[in-house]
């Protein structure tokens, strides 16, 4: 009994660890996807509603 015990927490860790890769494998690369300048950000939801006034004379 104890041996199955045993054998199933290797089995779990082991698939675990191979997704854990994998998932990684397939993610690599792609860090910088959809890299943005958050100075846009504000442009893109808001519009012109921040659009600087000139000042008064």
């Amino acid at each position: 009994m104890k041996k199955y015990i045993v054998l199933g927490l290797l089995a779990g860790v082991s698939i675990s660890a191979l997704l854990i890769y994998l998932r990684k494998k397939k993610l690599e690369g792609t860090e910088f996807r959809e890299f943005f300048d958050s100075s846009t950000v504000a442009d893109d939801l808001f519009g012109d509603a921040f659009v600087e006034l000139p000042d008064k004379p």
